[in-house]
């Protein structure tokens, strides 16, 4: 069987993108999806689409070339995971709103040093209360302590391992 060969790259430093059997793809929200648009291929070749199409510049633009980085695959898997994270923390965001504002109206406990760690895409993180929009008030963290339950399942679903919680009652 033989063995796929797969090439991860930086697209201006904000986009991931891999070419895997001569076929290119973007990573989104959703996944890896077919580079339609043809960033990688544009930027392999120098494509510069400001340039007239039977301009001799069109190709070989090296500042075109220089927004394409090779990387490999273990950063690869941890920008991927920060881009989880961050599609994460904003439904969180919306999730607990409405639970939050109600806490705001009758808080139970205030707590400190809450934090939720895990281990994904190849390195630990550690997600706190102004991570997920809230303060580092001792009432917003004890908020945080009622919510990490539903983080923790979250983040199983997203791959995350050796996942953590932890609070103390002020």
């Amino acid at each position: 069987m033989e063995e796929k060969k797969i090439t991860y790259y930086l697209i201006k430093g904000r986009m991931l993108g891999k070419r895997e059997d001569d076929k290119d793809y973007l990573y989104g929200e959703e996944g890896w999806i077919p580079d339609v648009s043809m960033e990688i291929m544009k930027r392999l070749y120098g494509f510069d689409p400001s340039e007239p199409e039977d301009s001799p510049y069109a190709v070989g633009n090296t500042d075109i070339m220089e927004e394409l980085e090779e990387i490999g695959c273990e950063k690869a898997e941890k920008w991927m995971a920060g881009k989880l994270l961050q599609g994460l923390v904003r439904k969180w965001k919306i999730k607990f709103a409405d639970r939050k504002a109600e806490w705001d109206k009758n808080p139970k406990w205030p707590s400190k040093l809450v934090e939720t760690r895990f281990y994904l895409g190849g390195q630990t993180w550690s997600i706190g209360p102004t991570d997920i929009g809230l303060t580092r008030d001792g009432w917003d963290q004890g908020f945080m302590e009622t919510i990490q339950d539903e983080m923790e399942a979250d983040l199983k679903k997203i791959g995350a391992t050796e996942i953590a919680s932890f609070g103390f009652l002020d």
